[in-house]
């Protein structure tokens, strides 16, 4: 009986450690804040702010730490007409840039003496872009006021490369507050070239 009960306390034992090991230092992270979307062709800059928001697993091994995260940037909003309602000519049109992102960073943690953490790093992402638009215009045909209309869509998927950098609060040895900035190059759509710029707050709980 003693046997046992001392087998099954070192078992328990070894449990714990294993479980110990295998959750030090990892965290979840979650971000919120504003990203700015922005699209140059041909010397012209589309841009427009949305919310994004960011999901984070991450492993914190002491000055470093490495993150795999789902990133949703926002899209570029675009509308517009050319012509007279109701006249032959009259165009319209709006079309929609979205942005999202899978992405590992590697993120250096500056010790300080005090609970404020600042910190720096980079990170490269497989980034999916797609474009919609929808055209609608009018002619003449056969002599009767006609509207055509047509959408358009095309999605890739683009590696790209960003930096980061903020500072964190630690409120407790299991969570901290995070305020920071970023900055993603995104890759190219046709001969569009997407960048992305945001700054965001968030929550770390640390296991």
């Amino acid at each position: 009986m003693k046997k046992l009960l001392l087998a099954t306390l070192l078992a328990s034992t070894s449990t714990l450690a294993m479980a110990q090991i295998g959750t030090d230092g990892l965290y979840v992270q979650g971000n919120v804040g504003v990203s700015k979307l922005e699209a140059k062709v041909d010397g012209e800059k589309l841009k427009d702010n949305n919310t994004g928001y960011t999901i984070a697993v991450g492993k914190d091994t002491g000055a470093v730490r490495y993150q795999a995260d789902y990133t949703n940037f926002g899209k570029i909003e675009e509308s517009g007409s050319d012509g007279v309602p109701g006249v032959a000519g009259y165009d319209e049109w709006e079309s929609a840039l979205k942005a999202q992102s899978l992405g590992v960073s590697a993120i250096y943690d500056f010790q300080t003496v005090s609970g404020f953490t600042p910190y720096a790093g980079v990170r490269v992402g497989v980034n999916q872009l797609k474009f919609e638009e929808n055209v609608r215009y009018s002619t003449i045909l056969n002599g009767a006021y006609t509207v055509f209309s047509a959408n358009y869509s095309d999605k890739k998927t683009k590696v790209g490369a960003g930096v980061l950098a903020g500072v964190q609060y630690a409120v407790s040895p299991q969570l901290a507050v995070d305020a920071g900035v970023e900055y993603n190059y995104l890759g190219k759509l046709e001969d569009v070239k997407v960048n992305q710029y945001g700054a965001k707050l968030g929550l770390r709980y640390n296991f």
